[in-house]
């Protein structure tokens, strides 16, 4: 399988947040003492554009969940092995309101994650394809584990096959 990344959805509250940080900004620039402040905000208002721009979640060939924010925070790793229910909810029970919807992944049995892709419903079924292609392969696994082995032994020209069904050359 190969890498599947989803961007992050920009949320209603994120742009009021950015509206607001920029406004301050502005201001404070436009009086001549409060220029410290504006430096302050502005700085807010750069670090959040560049997560906004940044942030994915990534869904690896070798089996993890990427959850990453951009350059200023660390990327969170999440094996899907750890995974134990994936769940698409509503905020606040509204559900004509399409960008309220967001993805809450349960892992290690008592941590929750919530994640905001761009298009949540292809988000979770590609997650959940994910985690039944891991599950079939954990059971492929288990049953080549729970066979007896084979060993072969050579004496020369004759070899021995000794295993399920006992001995024969």
């Amino acid at each position: 399988m190969m890498n599947r990344t989803f961007h992050v959805k920009i949320s209603g509250t994120t742009h009021l947040f950015l509206i607001l940080f920029t406004l301050i900004m502005l201001v404070a620039f436009w009086y001549k003492g409060a220029a410290l402040i504006g430096m302050f905000f502005a700085m807010i208002v750069i670090i959040n554009i560049e997560r906004i721009i940044h942030s994915t979640y990534t869904l690896t060939a070798d089996g993890n969940l990427v959850i990453y924010n951009g350059r200023f925070q660390k990327e969170k790793n999440i094996p899907l092995s750890r995974i134990t229910d994936v769940e698409l909810k509503r905020l606040f029970g509204l559900k004509h309101l399409r960008f309220t919807r967001y993805v809450l992944v349960h892992y290690d049995n008592d941590k929750v994650i919530d994640l905001l892709p761009e298009k949540p419903e292809e988000f979770m079924n590609a997650l959940v394809r994910r985690l039944e292609h891991k599950e079939e392969d954990e059971d492929t696994l288990k049953k080549i584990c729970s066979r007896k082995p084979v060993i072969l032994v050579s004496f020369g020209h004759t070899t021995f096959k000794i295993g399920k069904h006992g001995t024969s050359i």
